[in-house]
């Protein structure tokens, strides 16, 4: 339970730290240039929520004692997806720093 509740937390942080990123990026957030990013990143959210939400559901609620493999698959998914989105942040937040490294 506490793998899956440090998950998630971790995952929002990633998200959090993504959005930041491209603030940031796209020149401070104030335009339309940051609003378009808005529907791809609740869809971001979506894809990894899911797998949690059924990772959190089944381990609060399925009392079994062999394996569940669903549970398995459905947290290798969301740290997979977690590694994937850590890359594109570090990626964007390096993109920002060189932009800004740059300018001066």
């Amino acid at each position: 339970m506490l793998r899956i509740l440090m998950t998630c937390v971790g995952f929002i942080l990633i998200l959090m730290f993504l959005i930041q990123g491209i603030r940031k990026l796209s020149g401070g957030g104030t335009g339309w240039e940051s609003k378009r990013w808005g529907a791809g990143l609740i869809g971001l959210f979506i894809v990894g929520a899911v797998p949690l939400g059924f990772a959190l559901y089944t381990e609060m609620f399925d009392q079994r004692l062999d394996a569940n493999i669903g549970l398995g698959l459905a947290m290798l998914f969301v740290w997979a997806y977690c590694v994937i989105l850590l890359c594109v942040t570090l990626v964007i937040w390096g993109r920002y720093m060189y932009k800004k490294a740059n300018s001066k």
